[in-house]
């Protein structure tokens, strides 16, 4: 866990550069959610509720390795910029479950569905990073 507060500047030049490949492929973007961690860790409806998520949204939860599994484990052999990239994407996915207090993964929508890779940062806020996967 990050006690220095500095893990968005760290995680957004990890991310620098890198997308979430779905049916579009979108950055990932830094997240905070100040005052966000308190009863944390929580469930996705509740945060949902703390996002300002409409209701009745559809919401899910995974774990980071699932998020970061296109990009890692299922990536093709034999396309060398995938594999170029892999240890960038696994770099970050590790940066994430060792600098924020139980990390996970929120999924909010339907279609265009934003992904929060989101876990407690060392001064009690939520953090972490944001794309949007476009599943049709």
């Amino acid at each position: 866990m990050s006690e220095d507060g500095g893990i968005r500047e760290r995680l957004q030049k990890a991310a620098e550069g890198l997308v979430y490949t779905s049916e579009s492929d979108r950055p990932f973007e830094p997240f905070e959610l100040p005052g966000g961690g308190v009863g944390w860790p929580y469930g996705a409806e509740e945060f949902a509720r703390r996002i300002g998520a409409p209701a009745g949204a559809p919401m899910g939860e995974q774990s980071l390795y699932q998020l970061f599994a296109p990009h890692i484990e299922r990536t093709d052999p034999y396309d060398t910029q995938t594999q170029a990239l892999r240890p960038r994407y696994e770099a970050l996915r590790e940066m994430l479950a060792s600098g924020l207090r139980d990390a996970r993964v929120f999924r909010v929508g339907r279609i265009e569905v934003d992904c929060y890779a989101v876990g407690e940062d060392g001064a009690g806020n939520l953090a972490g990073l944001h794309t949007v996967a476009v599943e049709t």
